[in-house]
């Protein structure tokens, strides 16, 4: 879990070092490890004996929580539970957060899992207790037969219910409950097909709750404040979160009534992100066109929308991947023909994620490029293919952080949960091997069936979910290249930006933030 990149990561979170005005990359909402251990209990609302101590504010009244994992977890652990980007601390925010008052009465601290947390700045909480349940999710992963850490993990999935009804009432522990729920507690079980409604309406709820804590919902917050304040996360993800609840509610379980409620409800939500100058909407119309590449090039995000109508005509490297289909295919179908060959290459090179899918093996990976350089032991299996690529700017000399090119296999009955990619970026598909049924990603408010030997392309940092109902694995040839609209970043020799990049720039390069470079990856 050491050579962690960022390819599967959430999108990444720009903090401001106004002197350099330059945007130091934070670890990402969204953290993802490949659901390898036993599915947590049934949520309760009570906090278990065995790892609570309750801290009492003036009057008796309870206010804060000290969750104490036992056994096999050590909360003073060097170890992170994701490889995230290297940055200098700064205070944050820039500004007192809203309603605070210096001179209120003092109230004990927030300590949870021998930690810590503020009653202010969130995000610093929301990194604490990621960190805090990513130490004892990993640890029963990499020992699932430790009754100790097992009884840790089952007493977290236990408070994260008791813990959500109180950052209710501390809004400085919304943002990072809302995302421990979203990360680890999406599936009813480690082999559901069904999402926990529950936890998807109660962190769509407490992100609600964080964007007031921010003062992200004050239509004269500076566009400046906003970024730093991560409002445009915040406000993404409350819709991706309200909405998929909305939409299974209404597609899946055709519960009408539950469906309306929570509809009604983001119909608000979206309403209200309407009004606000810095909303980074294009056209306003529908929640699902929320995406991040519009901070960027929202030109280009404007004309294509999350899928590319002419992909042939707009990206060179889509044709050169269907001319090129009968070798890639052959290296495909030589790897396969290994026993155990495509596991093992995904051992070694798959990224860290959290609840991505109800299985861990529901999407499996074979990563030939990363941040511009070739992984040998991918190569090695099928070098016609990596000398393709390595011929192609938009893969080789593409350095983003977020970029890498390889197979995806997803197995039959497989799924994806609703998510956002990294941006700068943009993502090309390849259809290798795609059997019969119901095998369909839904990217914003479009949705995408793949071909053999054709191209797909979709801008993924639009919330984008997969299905695979049918009965044979489906694999892909996968490039996360650099945005065509970069001007320098996956470029050749005297290429220039296509036409459709044309117009305003981005509140990113507006204000002059640009992602630093993530930190060299460790060996593993």
């Amino acid at each position: 879990l050491s050579s962690r990149s960022p390819e599967l990561q959430g999108h990444q979170m720009p903090r401001v070092d106004k002197k350099r005005r330059r945007c130091h990359v934070m670890p990402p909402l969204q953290p993802r490890c490949g659901w390898r251990g036993r599915w947590p209990r049934a949520a309760s609302t009570a906090w278990p004996a065995w790892c609570l101590t309750a801290a009492l504010a003036p009057g008796g009244r309870r206010v804060a929580a000290q969750v104490v994992p036992t056994g096999g977890v050590n909360a003073g652990s060097e170890g992170e539970p994701w490889d995230s980007p290297g940055m200098p601390r700064q205070a944050f925010p820039t500004q007192a957060w809203p309603g605070h008052q210096s001179g209120m009465q003092a109230l004990p601290p927030l300590v949870i899992g021998g930690v810590e947390f503020s009653r202010e700045d969130d995000i610093e909480n929301m990194e604490k207790l990621s960190e805090l349940f990513g130490r004892v999710f990993y640890t029963s992963i990499l020992a699932p037969g430790d009754a100790s850490v097992e009884a840790a993990w089952q007493g977290l999935s236990s408070d994260i219910w008791s813990l959500a009804e109180h950052a209710m009432q501390v809004p400085a522990l919304a943002l990072s409950v809302a995302m421990c729920l979203y990360n680890y507690f999406w599936w009813e079980g480690p082999h559901s097909l069904e999402p926990r409604m529950e936890s998807g309406w109660t962190a769509a709820q407490l992100m609600h709750v964080a964007l007031g804590h921010a003062g992200c919902r004050d239509p004269q917050l500076p566009a400046m404040e906003w970024y730093i304040r991560q409002c445009h996360l915040r406000w993404r993800y409350l819709l991706m979160l309200a909405g998929e609840v909305g939409r299974h509610l209404a597609v899946q379980r055709r519960d009408v009534a539950a469906a309306a409620r929570v509809l009604v409800q983001l119909r608000g939500f979206f309403g209200e992100l309407r009004q606000l100058p810095n909303s980074g909407l294009l056209h306003g119309v529908v929640p699902h066109e929320v995406n991040f590449n519009a901070d960027y090039y929202p030109a280009a995000v404007s004309r294509q929308g999350p899928v590319w109508k002419s992909p042939l005509q707009d990206l060179p490297v889509a044709g050169f991947l269907e001319a090129n289909f009968a070798t890639i295919r052959g290296e495909l179908d030589a790897i396969l023909a290994s026993k155990g060959a495509f596991r093992s290459l995904d051992e070694q090179t798959r990224n860290a994620e959290t609840q991505f899918g109800p299985r861990g093996d529901d999407w499996l990976t074979a990563y030939m490029f990363r941040k511009g350089e070739a992984i040998p032991s991918v190569c090695a299996r099928a070098p016609r293919t990596c000398e393709l690529l390595q011929s192609r700017p938009e893969v080789a000399g593409c350095k983003a952080g977020g970029s890498g090119a390889g197979f995806l296999r997803m197995r039959p009955g497989g799924r994806l949960k609703p998510h956002f990619g990294n941006a700068p970026r943009l993502s090309v598909h390849l259809g290798l091997i795609v059997p019969d049924g119901e095998i369909r990603m839904n990217v914003g408010y479009e949705t995408v069936r793949w071909e053999e030997g054709k191209v797909v392309v979709f801008d993924d940092t639009f919330i984008h979910q997969v299905v695979h109902n049918g009965v044979e694995p489906r694999y892909v040839m996968n490039l996360w290249m650099c945005h065509p609209c970069d001007p320098e970043d996956g470029k050749g020799p005297g290429e220039r930006v296509p036409a459709y990049c044309d117009g305003p720039p981005g509140m990113m390069h507006q204000l002059g933030l640009q992602p630093l470079p993530p930190r060299q990856q460790q060996s593993a």
